[in-house]
């Protein structure tokens, strides 16, 4: 009889009988989207996706995704902003929004998936978490079910890492101007074919989701940006005079 792996808050379970899994997905220990292996398979899979594992029944099938009416109570999946706050912070804060923007995403990962990870930190040496996490987000199966992406998770990263660079060098002529000129290269461009894909997915889920809303991480962001667009600016007049 197959033994089979299963996982539970992101952590890999087994190896238990086939039986044993078969009537834990019966008795709603283990819900059917249970991620599960058994050695035959190539890849980890949902259960309910294995032919035998869960148990046949005379209910209706599904409600078709043309009439289905989303759960109300479906939270929103990642970080859920309009492209625009992501553009317009990215540029006030000088950049500072798009670290956090990597650190919040890493974190719904590590809270909805039990990751033993420090978001925080991923999100300040983002230029090393990039690739992985924009990987990640592309393939996730939760978004996958409602609209696969289709955005190039490794020209995107790429691309980041390039103007982030760019814009360090530049930033690092003499001259006011040359830091401006930092501070407005589009580095952010490249987060906001993600973060439109994860805001078409959580308007499928659930039309009425509201947009995150501003938080302390959004202030601290902001008022860094301010103080230093103020002193850049003012240095101008300094140069001048």
């Amino acid at each position: 009889m197959r033994e089979w792996h299963y996982i539970v808050e992101g952590q890999q379970q087994g190896p238990v009988q086939e039986t044993d899994l078969v009537t834990m997905l019966s008795n709603g220990q283990l819900p059917p989207q249970t991620m599960v292996w058994t050695q035959e398979m190539t890849d980890w899979a949902q259960a309910n996706q294995i032919e035998g594992l869960i148990p046949t029944s005379s209910s209706p099938p599904p409600v078709p995704q043309a009439i289905r009416t989303p759960s109300p109570d479906t939270g929103p999946a990642f970080l859920h902003i309009p492209a625009s706050r992501l553009i317009v912070m990215s540029i006030l804060s000088c950049g500072l929004y798009e670290i956090y923007w990597i650190y919040k995403n890493w974190r719904y990962l590590k809270e909805r998936d039990g990751m033993n990870i420090k978001p925080f930190w991923r999100g300040w040496f983002g230029i090393f978490y990039c690739h992985s996490l924009l990987k990640t987000m592309h393939e996730d199966r939760e978004l996958a079910q409602v609209e696969q992406a289709q955005f190039s998770s490794g020209g995107l990263a790429t691309g980041w890492i390039l103007l982030v660079f760019v814009a360090n060098a530049v930033g690092r002529a003499p001259g006011a101007i040359a830091s401006i000129i930092s501070f407005l290269i589009p580095s952010f461009l490249c987060f906001v074919p993600v973060q439109n894909y994860v805001n078409r997915v959580n308007a499928s889920r659930n039309p009425n989701a509201a947009h995150t809303k501003w938080s302390a991480g959004h202030t601290v962001c902001l008022i860094f940006g301010i103080i230093i667009w103020g002193l850049t600016l003012m240095s101008i007049g300094v140069e001048d005079y």
